[in-house]
């Protein structure tokens, strides 16, 4: 429950941003608006490490918080269990972490067990929890990169999405998901849930918009932070373009779509790879404008109260165009038949 501390200096819980520490965790809170029975979201912006048991405590201790916090909806990383993919020379060592992390095997299982039980039903508090893991199909003998959705009464192995687009890295892995969306039809609205590189393909967030009329869209993730682009001519380098693209495509999942969206990523350099990951888990609203941003390289909590998920945009738009109505009117109209091509004559060169 939220504690006494935090609700002295949160006395009508509106118009307020406050930075606190909390077991060593930087911890961020804003509130979005005036309706106290909108959810209250936390992200944990973290750097989860190639030792299990210290990924497991950390979850454990972030649940403590989220707890403490009043948060409704905890969201945690892609992989947060084992941490994340770390080469392609060490297939061996990375199959077997990931097998040490299924949540059936009996130490995970009674942590997981544990978070569930601490979860409530009814009232204010800690409602569900969205965490990623591997998950094996023994039937199929294939293993996939997992968002698992626990609440306190749903069995969090049955409640899942399998990441459908995979990184040329993580298909040495992990067999790719059967394309089945996963929408959380909640009390505050409707949710559905991606992992990852799953963002960088518009068509999957179109579905959940205007197909399955989600109100948000939640990204677990373990994005990257460098890679290279140079245009020489034009004096333009870009040493961190992942990083860019991280807050540039949820940004697009969100005005596109005219959804919020909701990213939790992984923050800092992975220790066993040497890697860094971009962090920036945050808040983007259905105009595309990001809300809340966390940290690059720090470890962050992210609360986020109020947020009026339902609806927000599209009570909110006074233009004299409404991109949802327009969708709905024309766009589902258009028949899916080939293009006209038109050979355009001239002087050409082929360069290429």
């Amino acid at each position: 429950m939220q504690s006494q501390e935090h609700e002295k200096r949160f006395p009508d819980n509106i118009n307020k941003h406050l930075a606190i520490k909390i077991n060593d965790y930087n911890i961020t809170d804003v509130a979005f608006c005036h309706q106290a029975s909108c959810p209250n979201f936390m992200l944990a912006n973290i750097n989860p490490s190639f030792d299990i048991d210290y990924n497991l405590a950390r979850i454990e201790t972030i649940v403590e918080i989220a707890h403490q916090m009043n948060a409704s909806i905890l969201v945690l990383p892609e992989l947060v269990i084992p941490g994340y993919v770390w080469g392609t020379e060490y297939r061996p060592e990375v199959l077997e972490q990931f097998r040490a992390s299924d949540n059936r095997r009996p130490k995970i299982k009674k942590v997981l067990d544990r978070i569930r039980s601490s979860l409530v039903q009814d009232g204010n508090g800690l409602k569900m929890v969205l965490f990623g893991n591997v998950r094996i199909d023994d039937i199929r003998n294939k293993m996939h990169d997992t968002a698992f959705v626990m609440t306190a009464d749903t069995d969090y192995n049955q409640v899942f999405y399998d990441k459908i687009f995979l990184t040329p890295l993580e298909k040495l892995y992990f067999a790719r998901g059967n394309d089945q969306r996963l929408v959380l039809d909640t009390q505050w609205g409707r949710l559905g849930v991606v992992i990852c590189y799953d963002i960088a393909f518009v068509e999957l967030g179109k579905r959940y918009a205007f197909e399955d009329e989600v109100d948000v869209i939640i990204t677990l993730s373990a994005w990257r932070s460098e890679a290279k682009r140079e245009y020489p001519m034009l004096n333009i380098k870009m040493d961190n373009y992942y990083q860019f693209i991280w807050g540039l495509m949820q940004s697009a999942l969100a005005a596109h779509n005219q959804v919020w969206s909701i990213g939790a990523n992984y923050a800092g350099i992975y220790d066993k790879s040497g890697g860094r990951f971009c962090g920036e888990s945050g808040l983007w609203s259905p105009s595309g404008i990001r809300l809340v941003k966390a940290s690059e390289s720090e470890e962050e909590l992210l609360i986020i109260r109020n947020i009026e998920i339902r609806g927000h945009m599209r009570h909110q738009a006074k233009e004299s165009f409404n991109y949802s109505l327009d969708f709905n009117q024309i766009y589902r109209e258009i028949k899916d038949i080939a293009p006209k091509h038109v050979p355009i004559s001239g002087p050409y060169t082929d360069v290429g």
